[in-house]
C-alpha cells in the first residue's frame, strides 16, 4: 500500500513539473500565436472549442494522440475543431497530414517556431483546448485528452 501510494505522488509530482514547463494556465486567455502558413490555405471553421495540437509527424506518440483527437473532432461535431500545429517543412508535413484536413482541421506551420516559443512547449504532442474566447480550458499531453475529459470541459464550461 506504501508503495502505490508513494508511486502515485511521484506521478503526480511528475505531471506538475510538465505542466509547468510550458507557459499555459488554465483559465488565462491564450496568447496569439501569429500562424499565417494552413496547409492548402484551409483554415478550420469556427467552433466553440479549439484544440491545439503542436505535433510532429515523425513521432508514433503524435501520430496516436492526433488519430485519436482527429475522431474526437469528427465525433464532436461543430463544437469542436482541431489546429495542428508543426514546425516542420510544408512539403514533408503536407503528404501525412492532408488526409486530416476537413472544414473542422487545419494545418498550422510555425515557421520560425514562433508559437512553440510563445508557449514555451517543451514536450510534444502538447495540447491545449480553449473556449471560443481564447480561455484555457485544459492542457496537457496530447494523448490524455480523452472523450471522458473532453466531456467534463463540455459540461463544466456551459
Amino acid at each position: 500500500m506504501k508503495r502505490l501510494l508513494a508511486m502515485m505522488i511521484l506521478a503526480l509530482a511528475t505531471l506538475q513539473i510538465e505542466c509547468r514547463a510550458q507557459s499555459v494556465v488554465v483559465g488565462d486567455r491564450l496568447p496569439e500565436m501569429h500562424l499565417r502558413r494552413w496547409l492548402m490555405d484551409l483554415q478550420p471553421d469556427q467552433s466553440d472549442y479549439t484544440c491545439l495540437l503542436f505535433h510532429h509527424s515523425e513521432s508514433e506518440i503524435c501520430r496516436q494522440s492526433l488519430r485519436s483527437i482527429a475522431a474526437m473532432v469528427e465525433e464532436y461535431g461543430s463544437t469542436l475543431n482541431l489546429v495542428i500545429i508543426t514546425k516542420e517543412d510544408y512539403d514533408e508535413a503536407g503528404v501525412t497530414l492532408t488526409e486530416y484536413l476537413d472544414d473542422r482541421v487545419g494545418v498550422a506551420f510555425d515557421e520560425g517556431g514562433r508559437a512553440f516559443r510563445t508557449l514555451k512547449v517543451s514536450f510534444i504532442p502538447f495540447c491545449v483546448v480553449c473556449d471560443k474566447h481564447r480561455r484555457v480550458v485544459w492542457c496537457g499531453n496530447g494523448n490524455m485528452l480523452t472523450h471522458n475529459v473532453m466531456d467534463k470541459i463540455l459540461t463544466s464550461h456551459k
